[in-house]
């Protein structure tokens, strides 16, 4: 679930964080003739949703069809003739939206034994009635307290106007005292009802019971299972940036969660070269030191006061937890981490940044990681969501292959005697060209490209095209390819020549034509145009480590560089990647992980959105240019272009600026550091994304995002990342590693997927939620004290 965002971002009808699965109810007092309890939907969603500056509403929308309605606990007193006026209509909108204030907000557990929470029914039609929200047993304790927690730092802005991460945990508890006094004051009845105790206060008395049994767990946990042998680490000389008092969790894979290995250690961030930063952990036995890059996937989970980190030892990837006293400890050691990322990637002193660009770095550096914080429970209903979702793509499953696809081709079908004597063997697969206009996905591989073909079976190999060559004869080591010309040409670079571009007929299986740049280093190109290779248009955008030009093949001589299009940066802009739009606006991309967004080419860029401290390795830009994607080593970001305050509001950031008050909506996708600390202990090598796409098609929306790291490819929902979904991304493992995937063109249900030595097809429906059993080596890093003894 969401939280942090919730705290950071602007926008209206945001949805802050949510419960995936329950039943929701309504509960009349003894009063009303009607039934006293009515199911209004068997499977329901209560989300939290900011409808404006501190305002928000509690949100139950209805998932699963409700032809047949249940009480949920077997009252007798249920009768279909009961429904009421506000429910039936509810029933016929399929949502309730309540104003988050004066509701009366908690949680219990009813006779069944289910934990729900309980409020006043303002959209009633009766005094003194209340809904419920049955909790599905699949979400876990901790999501439930999380959206307890988050529902009063929302009243509390709500109350006070004031941003609700500022509050203190006194704020909030006396948030939530109000708020359980209010229901006392309106709910006697309802509690006698259904909880059929006789005290004078039951709901206090069960809850208390309730925090009794988690804190008795907890502790028994944290005491029984400890780390074998603690990380060795010493403390390097240098300036100490930031020292704080934390405790130490590490997450323990067979138990599924957090276990405290210290109470009390001391966090010392280190300055110890320049530009170079660490992160030390000592305490009494804990010894944890590392160096503060993005590779050890810094996370921040504002709600618990935890920074979590993945930490090597021993060949083995754990994920470490450093949990502080308060929010303001948390957010103090927020900003140190931020700044520390962002001067090692820059090589830059942070009083450099402008103050509003400071602002945005600070603030989603840490704001928008979705489910960072989550990492217990498989939710099996994520899976059955999906499959609901996809219901038109319902189809009796294929037998799959031990590859895990429809077919898989091997490469090798083109790797063979034409090799030159004496040259070691292929290295393997490099990359993947999918075509728009024909059913053709194209494979480089040494200095040969491969042709496959797409069919309802799978994938095909078709031809192969051998020993790649310039207009004289030289080998040239394909790298980059771009299809071109209505999918019937190929443009190449030579890995080691930047300032020359090839293009290749692919009916004849030849470079035809060179191009030159002058003294310009290709970094990467581009179609003027997202949808130009199905049209005939001849030009193409390229990229210098500096600049940013278009290249006419039609210009006499042999720089094909339209001069008078060209934009030259006299400071070093490091640029290294670039992407377009279906009218031609124009993202860019650089080293330093800022983006450039131009409306046209020559002139300055209208928008420049600030590094958030990872490079920029590829980008892809929606057809409409409302989204960016940018590919980093271990993060996605995926950006909101739309300007959405001040006079330029409905615009997007290509053709006016942002206002000084307003960020760019940035969701940081990553996978989360549990399943990283498996991906990186089971393949040895830490996260690093293949360039991530989006599913591309005329008059299409993009809804999904593909990518892979080492031996997984990996999806994220569009719609899951906007709803705050705990787990927007499934995977798929494979045999050997993915070098690159991308979507079919025109849908995102299938997948083609270049392995190190074999090509294959595969359904989006057919990839996963993560497993739920987080595995590691035999070794087993942990022991139960008594065994020991």
């Amino acid at each position: 679930m969401n939280i942090i965002r919730k705290f950071m971002d602007s926008g209206a009808k945001q949805e802050v964080i949510v419960i995936p699965s329950g039943e929701f109810d309504l509960l009349r007092s003894r009063r009303s003739p009607k039934a006293s309890l009515e199911c209004i939907y068997n499977d329901a969603t209560l989300s939290l949703r900011k409808s404006g500056q501190f305002i928000y509403e509690l949100v139950i929308c209805k998932v699963a069809d409700d032809s047949e309605v249940s009480t949920g606990d077997g009252d007798d007193e249920y009768s279909d003739d009961s429904v009421s006026a506000t429910s039936a209509q509810s029933k016929k909108d399929d949502e309730w939206c309540f104003k988050l204030q004066g509701l009366g907000f908690y949680k219990k557990w009813n006779e069944q034994g289910h934990l729900s929470f309980v409020w006043n029914n303002t959209l009633g039609d009766e005094e003194d009635e209340r809904v419920q929200f049955v909790v599905s047993p699949d979400v876990s304790m901790r999501d439930v307290e999380q959206f307890l927690q988050t529902v009063y730092r929302c009243e509390y802005e709500a109350k006070f106007k004031k941003p609700g991460i500022s509050a203190s945990k006194q704020d909030v508890a006396n948030i939530a005292a109000e708020s359980e006094a209010l229901a006392r004051d309106q709910s006697d009845e309802l509690a006698e009802k259904f909880q059929d105790l006789k005290v004078k206060d039951p709901r206090e008395e069960e809850e208390a019971g309730e925090e009794h049994f988690e804190d008795a767990r907890e502790v028994q946990l944290s005491s029984s299972r400890k780390l074998k042998k603690n990380p060795p680490s010493s403390v390097p000389k240098g300036k100490h940036l930031c020292s704080l008092e934390a405790e130490v969790l590490v997450f323990d894979p067979m138990e599924e969660r957090f276990i405290s290995q210290e109470k009390d250690a001391t966090v010392v961030v280190i300055e110890t070269g320049q530009y170079e930063y660490w992160l030390s952990v000592q305490g009494d036995p804990t010894r944890l030191g590392t160096d503060i890059l993005p590779n050890i996937n810094p996370t921040f989970d504002f709600v618990a006061h935890g920074f979590i980190f993945n930490y090597n030892f021993n060949q083995i990837t754990l994920s470490f937890m450093l949990k502080f006293s308060d929010v303001q400890a948390c957010t103090d050691f927020q900003v140190c981490i931020s700044k520390c990322l962002w001067m090692s990637l820059n090589k830059r002193p942070w009083g450099e940044v402008p103050g509003e660009q400071k602002q945005f770095i600070l603030n989603f550096s840490a704001a928008v990681e979705n489910d960072l914080n989550s990492i217990l429970e498989e939710d099996e209903r994520e899976a059955q969501r999906r499959q609901a979702e996809e219901r038109e793509e319902e189809e009796e499953s294929e037998e799959e292959e031990p590859e895990h696809s429809a077919r898989i081709i091997s490469s090798e079908a083109f790797d063979d005697e034409s090799s030159i004597p004496g040259r070691p063997s292929s290295e393997g697969n490099k990359s993947l060209t999918v075509a728009y206009k024909n059913d053709r996905s194209y494979v480089v591989r040494d200095n040969k490209i491969g042709v496959f073909k797409t069919d309802q079976d799978g994938m095909d190999f078709v031809a192969a095209i051998k020993n790649v060559s310039d207009l004289k004869g030289n080998r040239i080591n394909p790298h980059d390819p771009m299809l071109y010309m209505e999918d019937r040409n190929l443009i190449l670079k030579d890995e080691k020549d930047s300032t020359r571009l090839f293009k290749m007929d692919l009916e004849r299986g030849k470079v035809i034509e060179e191009w030159g740049t002058g003294e310009k280093d290709v970094v990467q190109y581009g179609p003027s145009k997202k949808f130009d290779q199905l049209t005939a248009e001849q030009t193409v955008l390229g990229i210098s480590p500096n600049g940013l030009f278009k290249i006419d093949p039609r210009l006499n001589g042999k720089n094909k560089v339209v001069q008078d299009q060209s934009k030259e940066y006299a400071t070093k802009t490091k640029f290294s990647s670039l992407g377009t739009t279906e009218t031609g606006y124009i993202a860019v991309g650089s080293e330093k992980g800022d983006v450039r967004l131009y409306d046209k080419l020559g002139i300055r860029a209208k928008t420049a959105i600030p590094s958030l401290g990872q490079p920029i390795r590829h980008i892809s830009v929606s057809a409409s240019g409302k989204w960016l994607l940018c590919t980093c080593d271990s993060s996605l970001l995926l950006m909101d272009l739309s300007v959405k305050t001040g006079k330029n509001a409905g615009t997007l950031g290509f053709v006016k600026p942002f206002p000084g008050s307003e960020n760019v909506q940035t969701y940081i996708l990553k996978i989360s550091p549990e399943h990283a600390s498996y991906i990186a202990t089971s393949t040895k090598e830490p996260i690093k994304f293949s360039k991530a796409y989006f599913n591309t098609g005329i008059n299409q929306e993009e809804q999904t995002i593909v990518t892979s790291s080492g031996p997984f490819a990996i999806s994220w929902s569009l719609k899951k990342i906007l709803k705050g979904r705990r787990k927007p991304y499934t995977m798929r493992r494979y045999g050997s590693n993915v070098i690159e995937d991308n979507f079919q063109f025109g849908t995102d249900r299938n997948v083609i997927v270049a392995l190190k030595d074999n090509v294959s097809i595969s359904k989006t429906k057919t990839f996963k939620a993560p497993d739920r059993q987080v595995l590691l080596p035999d070794i087993s890093l942990f022991y139960n004290d008594d065994e020991e003894e």
